[in-house]
């Protein structure tokens, strides 16, 4: 894209002038949640859209080199950071019109593929990328296609490194084979045992990596996975719609980060999401709604089992007693993520969809996590 205005209905898109950063980032704080924003530094290069003098939108095109299996590949890449609305235009065309020039301003550039990193909720934002011929980069797709040590460094450049729980990497072009959902499920859940037996070494409550405690922990991380897992599908079989599995890949650096550092379980667990990539959160919450409050229900009813067993029942000693005390610690950890903190970072928890949905329901989950805690105190 040239240095000239691409000049659209009522809408131009131009680069940002010098003196607009400050406009740009107040444009920023209208379009985002508190805290949204906080870190939003707009580069000379950013796009903004007008309309009568006022600024409604932007986006940041950001270009890399794009990493491959092979050292000698030569290749350009973009990214679409940053894309925003002013609250008041959304509904008029803003973003398709960003995107249509941000993805000028790559092809112009020789850019051979373009990403973009959006929550799992934010269908707004995924349903324009969809429209726009992107879809869903796997992780599995992902390592096909750059290897190990590419797709690490396509996460460095995509940001996804930050700590965005929830967020999918769309592409353009996207996948070129389907991918599979419950090889996600497997895969997810297995790394999240090793994240919580990494957390309850660091912690203090698990004493070390013996076969038992590591099978242990295991294992009551797959059944508290698959509980909530099997809950949502039944449930979502009830309300008649139709679902797959998501892993938030993007999640499992941070988990680590947390677990080494503080000692404590941070679950990405991902999440049953409609089949299909065009879809509205908006109009599919009165579904997705009771279908999260099931999943979460049935971990909060196995955690609040194990703690009465270990409190009023005489359960075997030894390896029972074991298992049951990670099992109470697991789902507690667990459920104050999904439950006690809808918003911002953990926004495609389950406990936002129920938030989303019912407030009285959610509060009804809130009690139960809260009583956890406090039985656990």
């Amino acid at each position: 894209m040239d240095e000239r205005a691409t000049n659209l209905p009522a809408i131009t898109i131009r680069r940002m002038h010098d003196a607009e950063e400050g406009s740009a980032r107040a444009l920023a704080g209208r379009a985002f949640p508190p805290l949204g924003n906080f870190s939003f530094s707009p580069p000379p290069h950013t796009l903004l859209a007008e309309q009568d003098g006022r600024l409604i939108g932007a986006v940041v095109p950001e270009i890399f080199e794009l990493p491959g299996k092979r050292w000698d590949e030569d290749r350009r890449g973009g990214v679409m950071l940053w894309l925003m609305t002013d609250p008041e235009a959304r509904g008029s065309g803003v973003g398709r019109h960003l995107v249509e020039a941000a993805l000028r301003f790559f092809e112009e550039r020789g850019c051979q593929e373009v990403f973009a990193c959006v929550e799992g909720f934010n269908t707004s934002s995924s349903n324009l990328f969809a429209s726009h011929g992107f879809k869903i980069l796997s992780l599995g797709e992902q390592l096909r296609r750059y290897g190990l040590f590419g797709t690490s460094l396509l996460w460095f450049r995509t940001y996804r490194f930050g700590g965005d729980v929830g967020h999918f990497l769309w592409a353009r072009p996207g996948a070129t084979r389907p991918d599979r959902p419950a090889l996600q499920w497997w895969v997810g859940t297995l790394v999240n045992a090793l994240i919580f037996l990494l957390a309850g070494w660091r912690g203090g409550w698990i004493a070390g990596f013996d076969p038992l405690t590591v099978l242990g922990g295991t294992a009551v991380i797959f059944t508290l996975f698959g509980l909530r897992e099997v809950a949502m599908r039944l449930a979502a079989y009830g309300e008649g719609l139709s679902v797959r599995h998501r892993a938030w890949e993007a999640a499992f650096p941070l988990s680590f980060g947390v677990s080494l550092a503080f000692g404590f379980f941070l679950p990405a667990p991902g999440s049953a999401y409609p089949r299909g990539e065009a879809w509205r959160y908006r109009d599919l919450v009165p579904k997705l709604g009771p279908i999260a409050f099931v999943g979460t229900a049935a971990v909060l009813a196995f955690t609040w089992a194990a703690w009465a067993l270990l409190t009023f029942g005489s359960p075997p000693t030894g390896v029972a007693v074991l298992w049951l005390r990670a099992a109470q610690a697991a789902g507690l950890q667990i459920s104050l993520f999904e439950v006690l903190l809808p918003f911002s970072l953990f926004a495609s928890f389950n406990g936002r969809r129920v938030w989303d949905w019912n407030r009285a329901a959610w509060l009804v989950l809130a009690v139960a996590a809260t009583g956890l805690l406090l039985v656990e105190a």
